[in-house]
């Protein structure tokens, strides 16, 4: 048998184990079992730290495989929302490995973030491999924030991208008939040039999200802008330069983010830590999802779609 059709085999099996596992899933939420989408882990032995995951771009709006369960910005609120109704939960770790996102969705975690702090939540802050722009914008949000030494993070500014294929459309023979209802209706459209008018009113667009991402991380970190702004020209950073710059409080891992938390809200050493619990079709297309990454990267020849304004990295 050839490895071609071993992979096949391989992948129908999956299909149908997913399709049994999904009419499962199914019949437990008819039948009121599951009452929350990430219920609290057990043990449920009283107060102790809660923890969310930020993985993957932050948007509303999931990237269309079907083979992947990306944390989207409305299950990060949603798990937000489940811990701060459960009164066990006196600290969070916000587990953060994100490269950024939309505006809008990387401001409402940030906003839900602040008001847990507010009710006196303890927010830690801990970064993976890269918690960049919008990442970071979230992290700082939080009480204390640790990254590892090698965390890719900072990348504080805004970004619109959008391609410029005049002139293979040209050289195709390509035209594009346009009707419209305003002359800026189709801007940063792929198939012709901006106008000087159109850059200007990006550019005043990318330059508000970019002061309120300053003012936010000030408000978060207690920084003054001033004292922020000469790193936040778009610049990535390692986790010890995030700490020179004070834009992180500590090098550390995850571990140390659960210490920290416990220590802030002055729980025991051995408080419990409350994480999400995936069902068996979740965890099944995640495996699935690194099964197809691991070999061909297919996620590397996606094209984008660019025209939205993102606290994003891009390298």
């Amino acid at each position: 048998m050839d490895r071609n059709r071993k992979i096949l085999i391989s992948i129908l099996a999956l299909l149908v184990l997913s399709a049994v596992l999904a009419i499962i899933d199914i019949s437990l939420t008819m039948q009121g079992v599951k009452k929350e989408i990430y219920p609290i882990s057990i043990p449920q032995i009283g107060p102790g730290v809660g923890i969310v995951r930020i993985t993957g771009p932050i948007m509303f709006t999931d990237n269309g495989d079907p083979f992947s369960f990306k944390y989207g910005a409305e299950t990060v609120l949603s798990r937000l929302h489940a811990l701060e109704q459960d009164s066990r939960i006196k600290a969070i770790v916000v587990r953060i490995n994100s490269p950024g996102g939309t505006v809008a969705a990387t401001q409402e975690i940030f906003q839900k973030l602040l008001r847990l702090r507010k009710k006196n939540i303890v927010l830690v802050a801990s970064m993976g491999d890269i918690a960049a722009s919008g990442g970071y914008y979230v992290a700082s949000a939080c009480n204390y924030i640790l990254a590892n030494h090698g965390t890719i993070t900072g990348s504080i500014g805004v970004i619109a991208v959008s391609p410029n294929l005049k002139g293979l459309f040209e050289k195709l023979g390509i035209r594009m008939n346009v009707i419209k209802s305003g002359k800026y209706k189709d801007l940063l459209a792929s198939y012709r040039d901006l106008s000087k008018d159109e850059r200007d009113l990006i550019q005043r667009m990318v330059d508000s999200s970019y002061k309120k991402f300053l003012k936010d991380v000030s408000l978060g970190r207690n920084i003054a802008i001033s004292e922020i702004e000469p790193h936040a020209d778009g610049r990535v950073m390692n986790g010890l330069s995030a700490l020179e710059y004070k834009l992180i409080d500590k090098i550390g891992g995850f571990e140390d983010a659960i210490a920290q938390a416990r220590e802030k809200a002055d729980l025991p050493e051995d408080a419990a830590v409350y994480d999400e619990i995936k069902s068996p079709l979740e965890q099944l297309f995640m495996s699935m999802e690194n099964f197809f990454n691991s070999g061909t990267r297919l996620e590397q020849l996606k094209i984008k779609n660019y025209r939205m304004i993102e606290y994003m990295y891009i390298p």
